[in-house]
């Protein structure tokens, strides 16, 4: 004769502690699954977003490139008419690339180069305020210091060059930003500031000689 089965209580189930905790998971992923899908979903949605974002900006740099490179063969030919054209529709379509930036910098020295000082000066601190090509800064600074001389601004062409002094670039490209604030002290009779900023130049450690005889030779001038 079969025994009846004994009751077996909710206390004598021994449960294994990691099927209850995969228990608990799955109960909490059934109860907020649509929040956890939502959640999924905008992160692929935000992934496909970036991506398409990064491909389009590579592809804007790609296509600004090229087409600075035709506009700097067209001035390299002095061909600036069509350079200056081509120049104006990167400024104008890439913006936010560093073809862009170059573009106004060429713009910049095209107008400077044809006497428009106040188009040019607005070309070139576009670029200067913006550059990420360190080799066109010393002709920017340049320019803009002469368009403000040829103004009869010698202060805001004082400031200019000191803007580029503050810059990040090579020591001699500075040196030579301070041999220009020397000229332009001179021309204005304050020798003092003059001398001071040539001491502080011939005091420099591994100066290049050009630098070095230009700076001798305001000294003799003084």
């Amino acid at each position: 004769m079969l025994k009846p089965h004994k009751k077996i209580t909710r206390k004598e189930i021994k449960r294994d502690p990691f099927l209850e905790t995969v228990d608990r998971l799955e109960y909490n992923f059934e109860k907020n699954k649509k929040t956890y899908m939502n959640i999924g979903l905008a992160i692929i949605a935000g992934a496909v977003i970036i991506n398409f974002l990064i491909n389009k900006q590579a592809q804007k740099e790609y296509d600004s490139n090229s087409a600075l490179g035709i506009a700097l063969v067209a001035y390299d030919n002095e061909d600036y008419e069509n350079a200056k054209f081509q120049f104006e529709t990167i400024s104008s379509e890439f913006t936010g690339t560093s073809s862009a930036n170059v573009a106004n910098y060429y713009l910049g020295k095209i107008s400077y180069d044809s006497g428009d000082f106040k188009i040019s000066e607005t070309y070139l601190n576009k670029y200067l305020d913006d550059y990420n090509t360190d080799i066109l800064v010393p002709g920017t600074i340049k320019m803009l210091s002469d368009i403000a001389m040829k103004n009869n601004k010698p202060k805001d062409a004082i400031s200019i060059l000191d803007r580029g002094v503050r810059l990040k670039i090579n020591n001699n490209i500075k040196s030579e930003f301070k041999l220009s604030k020397i000229l332009i002290f001179m021309s204005l009779g304050d020798s003092k500031s003059a001398r001071n900023i040539l001491s502080d130049i011939l005091s420099e450690k591994n100066l290049p000689a050009d630098i070095k005889q230009r700076g001798e030779e305001l000294v003799g001038m003084m």
